[in-house]
């Protein structure tokens, strides 16, 4: 779980950045962890991982390289990202059965 001042930033930056309340509230229900991003189970979950990651993206976009990695924002992009990533990869196995 992040520190509670980061979350809070990170809340401000996103809202600003136009995340709406219900994506707020599920990355607060996964305690703003990148290790508790759960995996894509429906099409639906696949384009709300894609919108909630270009909005923590858009949140960071003034930060450099490095710190963009090291934000909270740049965490759960990645673990977004990487979810996704997993979901093509499982539909690319299923299409080969």
């Amino acid at each position: 779980m992040s520190a509670p001042s980061e979350t809070a930033s990170a809340r401000q930056r996103l809202s600003q950045a136009g995340m709406r309340d219900e994506d707020l509230a599920w990355l607060e229900s996964h305690g703003w962890s990148d290790t508790a991003i759960p995996p894509i189970t429906s099409p639906d979950d696949a384009l709300a991982y894609k919108r909630r990651e270009t909005l923590l993206n858009n949140a960071i976009a003034n930060l450099g390289v490095t710190e963009r990695g090291e934000s909270l924002e740049g965490k759960l992009a990645a673990a977004m990202g990487a979810r996704q990533a997993d979901w093509r990869e499982r539909g690319d196995d299923e299409e080969d059965r």
